[in-house]
């Protein structure tokens, strides 16, 4: 056999060799792939079951979720209708309340002047209360210097009857005297006639001067009274001096003088009746009433 023999024969052997290896490795693989193609479709059973479960729980769930959405619109719009008549209400409750808080600031405004008002008319009342009460007790006084004055003139008017029927019998014995008088001839002009017959005015003066006479022991004293306050020879003036605070103030009484010679502003009298416990100094007080 020749070389080329040999070498064809090496080849062959070779290329069996070959083949037989390649056809364990196709049949190997071909087992190999019909068991993962097998596989394969069970798992793309078990896929598209799955995938079946999931299409239906998606189509379940678009289904719950496009109702909720639905509702979930409802519900919006819903809101919004409400929220828009709530906002209309508010915008209302609003302009009510403007409206108030304008008419709570105009009574307030009128609260306070009404109460500076009545604060005013509180303090005048107060004051017209105090004026009223001044007035008050000034009218009870005057009624009761109107009680007063009106027993005075009752007591005064029963002394009026009294001295008007005194002067009117004053008034008889007066002319009776008078006719008596003008029978034994006497002049009733006579200062000292006129003196004795009319009583001396409510006159009040001082003694300014006293003198004595040694000869009889007649004490004459000039008091600071005359004519011309309606004294005439002959009228009577009692002499009293005024008190300390040891007897209490009250008046002394000295004695009582006799008028014998008048002037206008001045007259001397003699003493007709002294007290036995005083003396008749200068300074002494005259009048016409005890």
């Amino acid at each position: 056999m020749s070389f080329v023999g040999k070498v064809l024969v090496v080849v062959q052997v070779v290329l069996s060799v070959c083949f037989m290896g390649f056809a364990g490795a196709v049949f190997t693989a071909q087992t190999n792939w019909r068991n993962e193609s097998l596989k394969l479709k069970d798992n793309v059973a078990s896929l598209q079951k799955s995938m079946n479960e999931l299409e239906s729980e998606y189509s379940n769930y678009k289904t719950d979720k496009t109702k909720e959405v639905n509702d979930a619109k409802s519900q919006a719009e819903l809101a919004k209708a409400a929220n828009e008549a709530l906002t209309a209400k508010i915008k209302e409750k609003q302009n009510d309340l403007d409206t108030v808080s304008a008419e709570r600031d105009t009574s307030v405004a009128q609260a306070e002047t009404t109460g500076e008002e009545a604060k005013f008319r509180r303090q005048e009342s107060d004051r017209q209360r105090v004026v009223n009460k001044t007035l008050h007790n000034t009218i009870n006084d005057l009624r009761a210097k109107i009680k007063s004055l009106e027993d005075t003139i009752f007591t005064q008017s029963i002394r009026e009857k009294s001295l008007v029927a005194k002067h009117n019998k004053v008034l008889d014995e007066l002319n009776y005297l008078n006719k008596i008088v003008a029978n034994l001839g006497i002049d009733p002009s006579d200062p000292a006639i006129a003196g004795m017959q009319t009583p001396p005015p409510a006159v009040e003066g001082l003694i300014i001067n006293t003198k004595k006479d040694k000869r009889n022991g007649t004490k004459f004293v000039e008091v600071s009274l005359g004519s011309d306050d309606g004294l005439s020879k002959g009228h009577q003036l009692y002499v009293y001096r005024f008190g300390n605070k040891e007897n209490g103030n009250r008046p002394k009484y000295l004695g009582k003088i006799e008028l014998v010679y008048v002037d206008p502003d001045k007259a001397v009298g003699t003493v007709i009746d002294a007290a036995k416990n005083g003396v008749i100094e200068k300074g002494d007080h005259v009048n016409s009433k005890l």
